[in-house]
């Protein structure tokens, strides 16, 4: 039986991430991915700050569709607002993206393996034994360490005892066409909510090219009675009547993974398996990359101190959560229950203050604090609403939160 010093399962972003680091710290290291190619599958608008991208890879034309200098808000009647910050992000190729980080993770030394399907993990004699079906037939390795990268189902977490179950209200669907039509405008990203189209979430459009981009929406579970893909079809008929389509995805966003514990003795789980996407935006790929990447260095050090322990292994949720600033995701946990209770008359209410404080602005930094006083102190009346919505208690803590 072939024997690693870790096991990393599922070969997206935040997999990968974790091989790449694992190895370059002397590990020896088994990437599974379940499908036949790195990047085969992509379930995912595709957009990235610069600021997360350029962390650990530079903007390579490569990978990248579209290099976005602004972005447009409507509200639910259809009016909108547009800000500016030249190279704010870009839309990925996520299939290019995708296998150039797996690219990284062999050149550092990892084994990557394609068609193998993880079925089962298996704690004995302070070895994990991973079982996986690989070339019609069931195989098995040990490690001493394993990542669970393996999506919003981790199986791997689950099976090795850590509990990343959470409720209804922290998933979205997210269904998206890839299609063409004239509305969809290179070097900008539109957002758009409203129930009618977007039950308790928002759509998007994320251009790639030309009129080409990826068009979709994230929603809340549905009203009994109505599907997810509803939504996507009234979104699109209304603002995309025409467009030509060239494909269709569709998967789960998770959030809620601060208030987890994403690993214990001998096991981390990163990205999606921790439920780490931004509560608001629902964009996974910077929390993917990071966890990933914290995770495999945190790991190889604790492989060669001979120290896998759940106490050594806790610099892992420690460290992502400086990076990412844990502060800040609270803070956008809370705006999105918020967000969660109103309905179109309280979202056009929020357009018409927001709207006067930004429309045709240049933004300087993305930083939520800073929006938020920004927010706040000049439209004082949205405290208000937001103790009609949330309660004192609510307010209290955004005064506290964001410095009022």
């Amino acid at each position: 039986m072939e024997r690693y010093d870790a096991v990393v399962v599922g070969g997206g972003p935040a997999g990968s991430m974790a091989a790449r680091r694992l190895a370059e710290g002397g590990a020896k290291t088994l990437l599974l991915e379940k499908r036949s190619e790195f990047g085969q599958v992509v379930q995912c608008a595709e957009g990235i700050s610069h600021q997360s991208l350029t962390l650990y890879f530079k903007a390579d034309p490569r990978f990248i569709a579209s290099t976005i200098n602004s972005a447009r808000f409507y509200a639910p009647d259809g009016r909108f607002f547009t800000i500016h910050k030249e190279r704010v992000g870009y839309v990925l190729e996520r299939k290019i993206f995708d296998r150039y980080v797996a690219q990284t993770a062999a050149e550092a030394g990892a084994e990557l393996l394609i068609k193998a399907n993880f079925t089962r993990l298996k704690r004995q004699n302070g070895l994990w034994r991973i079982f996986f079906i690989y070339g019609g037939k069931e195989e098995v390795v040990e490690a001493r360490l394993v990542i669970g990268a393996d999506g919003p189902g981790s199986s791997v977490g689950k099976q090795a005892g850590l509990k990343l179950d959470i409720g209804p209200e922290d998933y979205h669907y997210a269904l998206e066409y890839f299609m063409v039509h004239p509305a969809v405008e290179d070097g900008r990203i539109d957002f758009f909510v409203g129930d009618w189209c977007c039950w308790k979430g928002y759509g998007w459009s994320f251009p790639k090219g030309g009129h080409y981009g990826n068009v979709g929406v994230g929603v809340a579970i549905p009203p009994k009675g109505v599907s997810p893909r509803q939504y996507l079809e009234n979104f699109v008929s209304r603002y995309f009547k025409g467009a030509k389509m060239l494909g269709f995805t569709s998967s789960v966003v998770p959030v809620g993974g601060h208030r987890l514990r994403i690993y214990s003795d001998a096991i981390m789980v990163v990205g999606d398996a921790a439920r780490l996407a931004e509560p608001i935006s629902g964009g996974g790929i910077p929390a993917a990359l990071v966890s990933g990447s914290v995770a495999g260095e945190v790991g190889a050090k604790a492989l060669a101190e001979g120290d896998l322990s759940a106490k050594r292994l806790k610099e892992y949720h420690d460290r992502f959560w400086k990076i990412m600033n844990r502060g800040e995701y609270e803070l956008a946990y809370e705006i999105r229950r918020a967000f969660l209770k109103m309905n179109d008359q309280d979202l056009i209410y929020l357009f018409e203050r927001l709207s006067p404080l930004f429309d045709g602005k240049e933004i300087d930094e993305i930083d939520a604090f800073k929006w938020a006083r920004y927010i706040f102190t000049r439209s004082p009346d949205l405290l208000l609403f937001a103790a009609r919505k949330m309660g004192s208690a609510f307010v209290d803590y955004l005064k506290r939160t964001v410095g009022l």
